[in-house]
């Protein structure tokens, strides 16, 4: 390629200054002698030519070839049914087409996710990240599903952007989509949400009329409902919430024969759990230094609701001064009230150093054991009163729930109270700070356990705080009433508050202090479990993993009362864990993936790309393999470049410059001479009457 350019000798302003100057003088002469002025005009020019430098440059190009950018879908939906190898197929056969056309380079690349695919910016990338004069077309392989679209502005428009479908005409799926998914609700009040069933055909169609499928709702792994519900339509359910703390939610719809994937048939919903109140019903008996330390602590937390009476005085002592009952007191004790009408409203009731006055009768005792065995929970603190006929141990219609019984008189001497070996390993008494700086306690009531966890003793080993479960509801003895020596700080004093703290919070079942428990996590992409409890060894673990398939994974010590083990790179997806009836559940990345919410191949996410480029859609083919479109080439003015059966490659025709060698376009001696003659010829010109050579 040859090109002028100009290397002045002056600057350029002095020679369009002096060229001005030069045109008019020129301009002026023409009109008084007229005969020379041509001969003037190519003395001027050769005189510019000469100030002008010019020069011819000749560059030395290398023809480019045209690049094609083959984008290879490897998302999690475009490995479904038999789309992984018709992609790798169908970029094969395009790549062997481009190269049968000749002066094209083929560069292909691939846009994977297993949770969500970037399908916009990969195009995006492939426009600007070659060179845009030699980016002749960008052939997309993929299913078309992508979580976001590319922006026109970052686009090529001389390279079309052609979809190559690695659908099927007959592909279909089901999936669930939840509508409305709390994630708080209130304890034993229950969840409501609402979900539908969508069967999604070709193009993401909608299918109408698909009747009924089954729907199975379970609440930390345990199946609470199953029932069909119609397929497109709005469905709420109300879900149990049965105890504080995380619950899992997991909806699953039966599989549709001959869908791409099961994976969005199942939706997860975690919720959280809450108390609306704590409500705390603390019933005192004999007077002593210990009843403000439990008053104290349980008004301190603002969700906790007490109502607190002290029964003081015998009914004999009220017939003795001819008194009436409901005279003893500010107020009359509501017995019927709190016992048998609103005892199960309680979270948890508290005797604390309770003597039997009469007041509470055998039905109400009853009906307490009764409030214990279906959920609810009670903590005995005692003190000399445990021991003899008007003991709540002695009431035999309620001390059938203690899991210990009297073995006599108190023993006040003074001990240290110990962890049990139990304890350490039970949450409520485990990690309890400076064990080994507690206070002495002066009293420990003797008893013989009969069932339950022994979590502290004296120093002899007589048990000093014992936790059973009762049916469906909980049980705390505390064989001392001198917890309160560590709230004064007697002796050094002692982590009151995070004891009786721990111990109510056990017995109104907050998850945190369970002593059975099994945990899943995601720890740095390992799939982490954790496994508690108070026995000397813990049982395997069945894990179902996402691809459906389970397995044994043994646990290792880590600690007291602490087994644990890691899958190492674990699979991304839902697993579910189960070990001597526990169950717990979690997921590497997303629970629910956005790359598996829509699998059906569809072209509208691309579409607007393809579009703006002047691209095509082309369908593989629904049987005997991928069918790509022909590949032609197509100038850059071209209206058209994709048709039914073909896809356009650009011809950009570019070119590399190798090198640049310049040389004058004349030598200053050929300009001076030019301008040399050219004045003589004006001169003679005009000296001979206009012409140049004299007539005889």
């Amino acid at each position: 390629m040859t090109a002028i350019a100009f290397e002045p000798a002056f600057p350029a302003a002095a020679i369009a200054g002096l060229g001005i100057v030069a045109l008019a003088t020129l301009a002026l002469s023409a009109w008084r002698a007229p005969a020379g002025a041509p001969f003037r005009l190519v003395a001027l020019a050769a005189l510019f030519g000469l100030l002008l430098n010019p020069q011819l440059r000749i560059a030395h190009e290398t023809p480019l070839d045209d690049i094609a950018v083959i984008l290879v879908d490897q998302s999690g939906s475009n490995r479904l049914a038999e789309r992984a190898e018709w992609t790798a197929r169908a970029a094969d056969a395009l790549e062997e087409k481009l190269k049968s056309l000749g002066g094209v380079e083929t560069i292909r690349t691939s846009v994977g996710g297993d949770e969500e695919s970037r399908l916009g910016e990969a195009v995006e990338a492939a426009a600007n990240d070659n060179p845009r004069a030699r980016l002749g077309a960008i052939f997309v392989v993929s299913d078309g599903q992508a979580t976001d679209a590319a922006a026109f502005a970052k686009l090529n428009p001389n390279a079309p952007v052609h979809l190559i479908r690695t659908g099927r005409p007959d592909d279909i799926d089901r999936k669930v989509t939840m509508i409305r998914a709390p994630r708080y609700g209130i304890v034993n009040e229950g969840v409501e949400f609402s979900f539908r069933i969508d069967d999604i055909g070709p193009g993401e169609t909608k299918l109408e009329a698909r009747g009924q499928s089954v729907v199975a709702l379970r609440v930390d792994g345990e199946e609470v409902l199953r029932e069909p519900v119609p397929v497109g339509a709005e469905i709420t359910f109300t879900a149990p919430l049965p105890h504080p703390g995380r619950t899992v939610i997991e909806l699953e719809v039966e599989p549709l024969d001959g869908e791409l994937t099961d994976k969005n048939n199942v939706a997860v919903l975690p919720v959280s759990a809450i108390r609306d109140r704590l409500r705390v019903l603390l019933i005192s008996g004999e007077p002593h230094p210990g009843e403000r330390v439990w008053r104290n602590l349980l008004k301190s937390d603002p969700a906790i609701d007490l109502v607190h009476f002290t029964i003081l005085r015998p009914i004999e002592k009220a017939q003795a001064d001819n008194a009436l009952e409901r005279e003893l007191a500010l107020i009359e004790f509501p017995q019927d009230e709190l016992f048998i009408e609103k005892l199960s409203e309680f979270d948890l009731v508290i005797f604390d150093r309770y003597t039997y006055r009469g007041v509470l009768n055998s039905y109400h005792f009853d009906n307490l054991a009764r409030y214990v065995e279906a959920g609810g929970a009670v903590l005995v603190s005692s003190g000399p009163e445990f021991n003899g006929v008007l003991s709540l141990a002695a009431r035999r219609n309620f001390a059938f729930i203690l899991p210990a019984t009297p073995s006599g008189a108190a023993i006040e001497v003074p001990f240290r109270p110990q962890v049990s070996e139990t304890g350490m390993r039970h949450p409520v008494t485990a990690d309890l700070p400076e064990t080994d700086f507690w206070g002495r306690w002066l009293r420990v009531m003797p008893a013989t356990k009969r069932s339950g966890e022994t979590l502290m003793t004296d120093e002899s080993g007589d048990p000093l705080l014992i936790v059973d479960r009762v049916g469906d509801g909980r049980v705390g003895l505390i064989q001392s009433d001198h917890v309160w020596l560590w709230a004064r700080g007697f002796d050094g004093g002692g982590p009151h508050a995070e004891l009786l703290r721990r111990i109510a919070h056990w017995l109104m079942k907050e998850p945190e202090l369970e002593e059975e428990r099994l945990l899943l996590s995601e720890r740095g992409g390992a799939l982490a479990v954790e496994r508690r409890t108070i026995r000397q060894t813990a049982s395997p673990v069945s894990i179902e993993t996402p691809d459906g398939d389970t397995l044994e994974l043994t646990l290792a010590p880590e600690g007291a009362g602490r087994f644990g083990a890691e899958i190492e790179n674990a699979p991304r997806g839902l697993y579910r864990a189960r070990s001597d009836g526990l169950f717990a559940i979690a997921a590497i990345g997303l629970a629910a993936p956005p790359e598996f919410e829509n699998v059906v191949d569809t072209p509208a996410r691309l579409a607007p790309a393809v579009t703006a480029t002047g691209g095509g859609v082309f369908y593989l083919g629904a049987a005997g393999g991928p069918q790509t479109p022909e590949i032609r080439r197509v100038n850059e003015r071209a209206r058209e470049r994709a048709g039914k059966d073909w896809a356009g490659l650009v011809s950009r025709e570019a070119f590399r410059t190798e090198s640049v060698s310049e040389r004058p376009a004349a030598s200053p001696w050929a300009w001076l001479l030019v301008f040399a003659v050219s004045l003589l010829a004006g001169w003679l010109v005009e000296g001979r009457g206009g012409r140049i050579f004299p007539t005889s």
